[in-house]
Formats: C-alpha cells, structure tokens, sequence
C-alpha cells in the first residue's frame, strides 16, 4: 500500500470538474456518503482547481471506520424472552450457523418492508395489537404463575436505519418497544410460519456475508 503525505501529487477524474484534473493531497472533513456524519481530519486528494475532496488513500480508510462506528446509535428494549427467542429461532431457519450478529439484519430487512407506508403502519399496529393480546394469554394460561422474563435486546443501528425506526413510531402510535415488537411478529409471521418464505434465499445470501 503506498503510502501518502500531505503535499503529494496525484491525477484523477473530478467528478465535478468532468475532466482529468491534478490533485494534491491534503487534511480535510469529509462527509459520509449518507449525509450521516462526518469524518473530520482525515487525508485526502483535493482537486486543484476546484478544491473538492475527489479521492481518500486507503491509509485514511481505518478513520473513516472509527469514526462510522462512533456515528452509529444504539437501539435497546427489554421485550419479553420468548420475543428474543423467535428472533434466534428465524435466524437459525435462515441459516443454522448464524450467529446473535444476524439479529441485526433480520430486523432490518424487515423495517425497510414496513417503512414509508402509513396504511402499512396503520395495519401494523393493529395486527401487533391482536398478536400481543393472544400471546399475553398464551403466556398467562402456560406460565401458571412462573414469571416471564425480559431480555435485553441491543443494536447498533445507522443514523438511517434509526430514521426509519422513527418513522415507524409515529406512523403507527406505537412506543420504540411494541414497534422493536411488532416487527418482530412480522418476522415470525413470515420465517416460523408453515410455508417457506419468499424472501428466503436472499436472506440466507446476506447471512453469508454477516457471518464471514
């Protein structure tokens, strides 16, 4: 890997400038591609004649990651334990080998078929609500007195993903809890079901991926 220092000269295409251009190498801010955040002070080609940062050395890629890992938000609930344990559950049919790390994905695969539909959110919420209630008296006449726990269940989220799960709440009146919930049923209505899922193939592609 070579190695640059600020000063150094290049040549790539601006995309701005259209054209071949000169560059030098130099500290700058560099927005995430997201718009998410940014990472601050990082070494860069400049374009010469327009002054935009047009390429980032790959020696400046470990600092683009600290500083993702450092933009990304936290999502964390306490849901009943049978809830984390269905997520276990279709993550295993998904792919028997795959990890906690999946649960991540499976969450978020099934938030973006939710998301930006307030007829979806209206539905969503009412069917949640019909689900809580049924399991509420499963759990009441099996439990007979032994007490549920909750577990926590934590994610690391993307400021994206993170506006998706807003959304969702206001769309649909519910708390950050019953909406972690209500997409949680969803992926039980749809992996634990009788049939094989339509979607089953592409989720075991991105297992593959999670858990290289």
């Amino acid at each position: 890997m070579k190695l640059y220092q600020p000063g150094d000269t290049s040549r790539a295409i601006c995309p701005h400038c259209g054209k071949l251009v000169s560059t030098t190498f130099a500290y700058r801010d560099v927005p995430f591609e997201d718009g998410s955040g940014v990472v601050k002070g990082i070494l860069a080609a400049v374009c010469d004649e327009c002054q935009n940062v047009i390429a980032i050395p790959a020696q400046s890629t470990p600092a683009i990651r600290r500083a993702r890992d450092a933009a990304e938000i936290s999502l964390e609930v306490s849901i009943p334990a049978p809830e984390v344990e269905i997520l276990d559950a279709a993550a295993y049919r998904v792919d028997p080998s795959a990890t906690t790390r999946f649960r991540k994905s499976l969450f978020a695969f099934y938030l973006q078929r939710l998301r930006h539909s307030e007829e979806t959110a209206e539905m969503l919420r009412r069917d949640f609500e019909a689900w809580n209630a049924v399991k509420t008296e499963q759990r009441k006449r099996v439990s007979r007195g032994i007490r549920i726990p909750h577990r926590r269940l934590s994610f690391k989220i993307s400021p994206k993903t993170d506006r998706d799960v807003q959304w969702l709440m206001e769309t649909s009146g519910m708390n950050k809890t019953d909406t972690v919930r209500s997409v949680v049923m969803e992926i039980e209505k749809d992996l634990l079901g009788p049939n094989t899922p339509r979607e089953l193939r592409h989720l075991q592609d991105i297992a593959a991926v999670v858990n290289a």
